[in-house]
């Protein structure tokens, strides 16, 4: 569902919260260009989906992806993540940066996404699940848990990034024909705009709104793919 008239989906944020499978704490951070970066660490899905609601609408509201580790108090570095549980690919229009996507912009991220979706099954891996982040959209993989520790953090961020410079090149054919881009998402520290909350990045227009975020289909059973993370560990550089 997308649109003004829903401006807050608990039942969406629960879901993302449940997905991202955090054993200690997650961490949320509230953002707004021209003010000072917010930070929260909860550790319970009820106190997620209160930081949630109190700051939905007045703050872009995003959500560390990976593993954070226990006791901690403030934006997490690349030190700070424990595990790797998951990896995305973040879809978005070509436009001016810092401005919502037209709704003929948005339609066409959701095509490219739902292309690139059907062309991972090709391979034989688990199809992504789909995000609407009010403005593009991200795919959502799964993994079997990594620990990550000082000896494999750089390895497994450099795997990462190297999954994602295969992925631009496999699938340029769609993201050009769409004329959208897949950002750079590998960091281990990235964090995710909460899907259920309102995207409120750059100023609003009549053909440039600013929308809710919200899964394209709802998951209804989280797969690990082992497939992927297989071929993610395997990637080399050329």
């Amino acid at each position: 569902m997308r649109g003004k008239q829903f401006l807050f989906n608990e039942s969406d944020i629960r879901l993302h919260y449940k997905l991202l499978r955090h054993t200690y704490v997650s961490e949320l951070r509230l953002l707004k260009r021209g003010l000072y970066p917010v930070c929260r660490i909860v550790r319970d899905e009820e106190s997620f989906v209160s930081v949630c609601r109190q700051w939905n609408g007045r703050r872009n509201i995003y959500v560390g992806l990976r593993d954070r580790k226990q006791g901690l108090r403030s934006c997490a570095r690349s030190e700070d993540i424990i595990g790797c549980q998951a990896v995305i690919l973040d879809i978005d229009p070509d436009r001016a940066s810092e401005t919502p996507a037209t709704e003929q912009e948005l339609e066409s991220a959701i095509k490219a996404a739902q292309k690139a979706s059907t062309w991972f099954t090709k391979y034989g891996f688990t199809q992504p699940h789909i995000a609407i982040t009010g403005n593009g959209c991200c795919l959502y993989f799964f993994l079997p848990y990594i620990k990550l520790k000082d000896n494999n953090r750089l390895k497994i961020t450099r795997k990462i990034e190297l999954f994602e410079h295969w992925v631009r090149q496999n699938i340029k054919e769609i993201t050009e024909h769409y004329k959208c881009t897949i950002d750079r998402m590998y960091d281990l520290p990235r964090i995710v705009r909460v899907v259920g909350t309102c995207n409120i990045k750059g100023n609003v227009s009549k053909y440039r709104p600013h929308r809710i975020s919200c899964w394209l289909k709802k998951p209804e059973l989280m797969v690990e793919d082992k497939k992927l993370l297989k071929f993610i560990l395997g990637c080399k550089d050329t």
